[in-house]
């Protein structure tokens, strides 16, 4: 069997934009200076009260969908990395099914690996592809984290995060050659302390008094998740284009989790890529998490920084630690 490749792309912003100063006023000793220093953030769209997890993922996949040049029928399964779904049981990827009006009973079902979810995701389609289980998928990240995990008056989270919704389908390629040239990814379960949400499960079920204090929300060691990114993400890089027999000088553009855009910068750094061989919109959206590389690749692709031929690196690190990467022939 051929390559997976990306057939299509897709992404979907909420309206609403909330501004740095917007930020500030809830959370306290911050400002819209120490933001765009700190993070390279300026705004982040944030979902409508209406708006659902599957609504987000909806529109982004039909993009995809269209791009690629294919119906609701065609697709065979869906992979959606998600954190918190419409609810709690079942998948919201199986919203998303019904939403789409997919009747032909192929698969869908839900991945946790927070802001990685895409390159996990995406590792799962090409191996269900490249095997000969299915021959079109829908990959989504979508995420309303603002009201599911973001505490507005915590200065270490508030100004990071935004809601959003990327997809891209995944088929085989149409010639061998374009798509998915090698694959890695990993985790570091020591670390599963730095950045979570860690009530609701059976460790500490959630209670009135719990959300009372607001122990509910997104916790984060900002300084603990820096320091595993500078050192895993670069490595990562360095391992997916050795698997693929290629070297650094051969990248032709790297697509990005969008995390912190001084961080990206940093990583770039270590690996040997300039910046001027990569894309940002966290300044527009802040991190959208398993939805981000996705909108940035979907925005990359749209805007013709990449094309046929070129070789892409993508690559995201997320809480657990999870983090990995894709070499692509794009």
């Amino acid at each position: 069997m051929g390559r997976a490749w990306i057939a299509g792309t897709g992404s979907y912003l909420p309206a609403r934009v909330v501004t740095n100063e917007e930020i500030c006023r809830r959370a306290a000793n911050t400002s819209d200076e120490w933001i765009r220093a700190k993070l390279g953030i300026e705004t982040r769209r944030v979902a409508a009260d209406d708006e659902q997890v599957s609504d987000l993922a909806v529109h982004a996949a039909r993009k995809a969908l269209e791009m690629a040049n294919l119906g609701p029928n065609d697709i065979d399964g869906i992979i959606m990395a998600v954190g918190s779904g419409d609810v709690v049981t079942p998948a919201t990827a199986n919203y998303v099914q019904a939403k789409l009006g997919i009747t032909n009973k192929g698969f869908a079902f839900d991945i946790k690996a927070a802001c990685a979810g895409s390159i996990v995701g995406l590792t799962m389609g090409r191996g269900l592809i490249e095997s000969g289980i299915v021959k079109n998928l829908l990959i989504i990240g979508s995420h309303i984290i603002t009201r599911t995990a973001l505490n507005w008056e915590d200065r270490g989270t508030a100004p990071i995060f935004g809601d959003g919704a990327g997809a891209v389908v995944m088929s085989p390629s149409p010639d061998g050659e374009r798509g998915i040239i090698a694959s890695k990814i990993g985790s570091d379960g020591t670390l599963t302390h730095i950045v979570g949400q860690y009530v609701g499960g059976t460790v500490e079920p959630i209670t009135a008094q719990l959300i009372a204090d607001k122990k509910h929300y997104l916790t984060m060691d900002g300084r603990a998740v820096w320091d595993c990114a500078v050192r895993e993400v670069p490595q990562v890089i360095r391992d997916v284009l050795a698997l693929g027999g290629k070297k650094v000088e051969d990248v032709d553009f790297v697509v990005s989790h969008q995390a912190n855009k001084v961080l990206l910068a940093q990583i770039l750094e270590r690996v040997g890529v300039p910046m001027t061989k990569t894309y940002t919109n966290i300044e527009r959206y802040g991190n959208t998490v398993a939805a981000s590389a996705l909108i940035a690749l979907d925005e990359t692709n749209r805007t013709g920084r990449i094309k046929a031929g070129d070789l892409i690196v993508m690559s995201a690190i997320g809480a657990g630690m999870t983090f990995g990467a894709h070499l692509i022939r794009w």
